[in-house]
C-alpha cells in the first residue's frame, strides 16, 4: 500500500485548490462572466459615452408642452370652438355647431370605473380588481367611437350632440367651404390665455403655478 505522508506543503496546495474550484463555481453560479452580464456592461459602457459625448439637450421652453397645456384648458374652460360631424367616405360633413370646448370621446368617465374588493378567502384573503358602477347607474361602457360634443343653438343654448363618426373641432369661429372641401377659420380664434407665475416663499424655496383663462 503506498501511504503519502500528509505534510503542511500538501495541505496547503490542497486547501488552494478548493479556494480556487469555490471561486469558480461562486462566479458560474453568480453568473458573473456569463454572455448576459458582458452584455450588460457593455451597454452600460455604451451609455455613459453617449451621455459624455451626445448628451441629451435641454431646452428652457417647450412648445410641445405649452400646446397641450392650451388644449386642456380649451377644454377645462370650455372656450368657443366649432365642430364639424362626417361621415365616412363623404367628403362634406353631415352637421356642423358652433361649440364650446373639444369633443368628448362617449368611452371618456368621470369616476374611476374600477375598484379594490378583498376576495373573502381565509386568512386575510387577497386584494382584487373588480367593476365599478359608474354615477348614471351603469359600468363602464364599451369602446365605442361615439364622441359627444356641447353645441350652441341659433340662441346661443347649449345641447349635446353624439355623433358616431369623425368629428372635427376647430378653436374659434369656422364654416366649411363646399368649394374647396376645407374648413375655414372666420374671425378671431379662441385660445385661452395661460400664464405662469413664480413665487418664492419665506424659506427661498421657489415654485410656480401655471393659470389660464379664457
Amino acid at each position: 500500500m503506498n501511504i503519502r505522508k500528509i505534510t503542511p506543503q500538501r495541505i496547503a496546495v490542497t486547501l488552494a485548490a478548493v479556494a480556487l474550484a469555490a471561486g469558480v463555481a461562486a462566479c458560474s453560479a453568480s453568473g458573473g462572466t456569463n454572455g448576459q452580464q458582458q452584455e450588460n456592461q457593455q451597454q452600460s459602457n455604451d451609455t455613459t459615452t453617449y451621455e459624455q459625448v451626445q448628451p441629451i439637450p435641454h431646452f428652457t421652453y417647450s412648445q410641445y408642452r405649452a400646446t397641450l397645456t392650451e388644449v386642456e384648458a380649451i377644454q377645462a374652460l370650455g372656450s368657443q370652438t366649432t365642430s364639424f360631424f362626417f361621415n365616412q367616405g363623404v367628403a362634406d360633413p353631415i352637421f356642423s355647431c358652433p361649440s364650446l370646448g373639444m369633443p368628448v370621446p362617449a368611452t371618456a368617465q368621470l369616476s374611476n370605473p374600477q375598484q379594490i374588493e378583498n376576495d373573502g378567502y381565509p386568512q386575510g384573503g387577497a386584494a382584487v380588481t373588480i367593476g365599478q358602477m359608474d354615477p348614471n347607474g351603469i359600468y363602464a361602457p364599451p369602446d365605442s367611437t361615439g364622441t359627444n360634443v356641447l353645441c350652441l343653438n341659433s340662441a346661443g343654448q347649449p345641447y349635446i350632440q353624439y355623433w358616431e363618426g369623425f368629428v372635427d373641432a376647430v378653436s374659434g369661429a369656422a364654416r366649411w367651404d363646399m368649394t374647396t372641401h376645407q374648413v375655414v377659420v372666420v374671425g378671431q380664434p379662441t385660445v385661452p390665455n395661460c400664464k405662469v407665475t413664480m413665487t418664492t416663499k419665506a424659506n427661498g424655496q421657489k415654485s410656480s403655478a401655471t393659470t389660464c383663462t379664457k
